[in-house]
C-alpha cells in the first residue's frame, strides 16, 4: 500500500493521532483490512451481486 493511500485512510478513519503514536500498528492493520477485503468473493454477474440497502423494498 502506497503512502498515498494510507494518509487517506487513516483521515477517512480518524486515525491521525494514532497514526502518530503507533505508525506500525495502524500501518499493519490497513494491510490486513486490505487483504480481507481482497479476498472477499465478488461475482462480475450483477444480478448475482446483493441489493443495497436503499434499494431493497420496505415492508
Amino acid at each position: 500500500m502506497d503512502d498515498a493511500t494510507l494518509a487517506a485512510l487513516i483521515r477517512a478513519a480518524g486515525l491521525e493521532e494514532t497514526a502518530r503514536e503507533f505508525p506500525d500498528d495502524v500501518r499493519d492493520a490497513l494491510a490486513t483490512v486490505a487483504r480481507q477485503r481482497a479476498a472477499l468473493p465478488r461475482s462480475s454477474h450483477p444480478r448475482l451481486e446483493p441489493t443495497p440497502g436503499y434499494l431493497a423494498p420496505r415492508r
